[in-house]
């Protein structure tokens, strides 16, 4: 936790919550203000600003954006952008667009499907992370939002290898090959992630604040080297072939495993053909515990699987209402 600005006169604080990835504006030691963000490498990357119904009017939103940004210039630390309050400060305050990283803009309303698509499986995994850390949560919640971030991940990681790694391997330099290797570590931080959390014992004596660190410094690794290879193949293509890029990846994205298979290939004919048995082994597998991913299940996902009564010898007598793991 350190402090960017402490008024004592206004009671007024704002401090850099690393742990919760966040900003926070706090009056009388209340948080009233946040400002989420990400670390990817040396640059930051601003999401959502948030002021307190009761608070909002007194201009706490343009104290909290204007010391973080303070602090940030005077760091040397770069940013890209995606809130709007920030965006509304930035264009009144034009002194301030300094702060901005060119090379690296935001998502614009109006980018190209592709790129739309891949920041929404992005921003979904993100959000699943966030939640599986939440310490409200009890254990049992805990493992079950988890298994459902692995299982998304890998569906993404696939369909990614699939759709995105083939195509990429007509553009120049070395991204295809930087894609590659990440999906292939990032597969197995999902396989270490998923096995902590179901008690394997090879990975009992990594503790969970390590193992998400991993996940998630290669989640970040993994948007950073997408977005690039997005960005260019947007350019190379022209809008026809671009888009059908984005239908044949969000198609993948959800008839691929929805278990991390680290060991396999993953790139060409024999990737494809891996990632197609893994499907129907892990559907299978699937249908049998009751599990309803990548949909959220409303219960216990296991509750009423015919394969946990014939487990555990209980009476079958709740409707069968899983939801359908083929759908987003």
């Amino acid at each position: 936790m350190r402090t960017l600005v402490n008024d004592t006169d206004r009671d007024v604080t704002v401090v850099e919550n690393d742990e919760s990835r966040r900003y926070e504006l706090l009056v009388a030691g209340t948080i009233v203000g946040t400002l989420d963000f990400r670390i990817l490498g040396r640059r930051r990357v601003l999401g959502h600003t948030e002021i307190a119904a009761d608070q909002r009017g007194r201009g706490l939103g343009t104290e909290l954006i204007k010391a973080v940004l303070d602090d940030l210039i005077a760091h040397g630390v770069r940013v890209t952008n995606y809130c709007p309050a920030v965006d509304r400060f930035l264009r009144a305050q034009p002194e301030y667009l300094v702060v901005l990283d060119a090379s690296h803009p935001p998502l614009h309303p109006h980018a190209a499907p592709l790129q739309q698509l891949v920041h929404a499986q992005h921003t979904r995994l993100r959000e699943l992370a966030e939640r599986a850390q939440d310490p409200g949560l009890d254990g049992f919640e805990r493992r079950r939002v988890t298994d459902q971030f692995t299982a998304v991940a890998a569906q993404h990681a696939a369909a990614v290898a699939d759709v995105l790694l083939p195509a990429a391997r007509r553009l120049p330099g070395d991204e295809a090959a930087l894609l590659l290797e990440n999906l292939k570590q990032f597969e197995q931080a999902l396989r270490v992630l998923k096995g902590r959390a179901y008690g394997d014992a090879r990975f009992l004596d990594l503790s969970a604040a390590e193992t998400w660190r991993e996940a998630r410094r290669l989640l970040s690794e993994h948007e950073s080297t997408a977005a690039r290879i997005v960005f260019a193949l947007e350019r190379l293509h022209d809008g026809d072939g671009a888009t059908e890029l984005a239908r044949s990846l969000a198609k993948r994205q959800w008839t691929s495993p929805t278990r991390p298979h680290p060991n396999s290939p993953h790139a060409g004919v024999a990737g494809r053909l891996a990632h197609q048995l893994w499907r129907i082994a892990d559907s299978t597998w699937d249908e049998l515990e009751g599990r309803g991913l990548p949909s959220e299940s409303a219960e216990h996902a296991n509750q009423h699987s015919a394969f946990s009564h014939y487990l555990f010898g209980t009476p079958d007598e709740a409707p069968h209402t899983h939801p359908d793991p083929g759908k987003p």
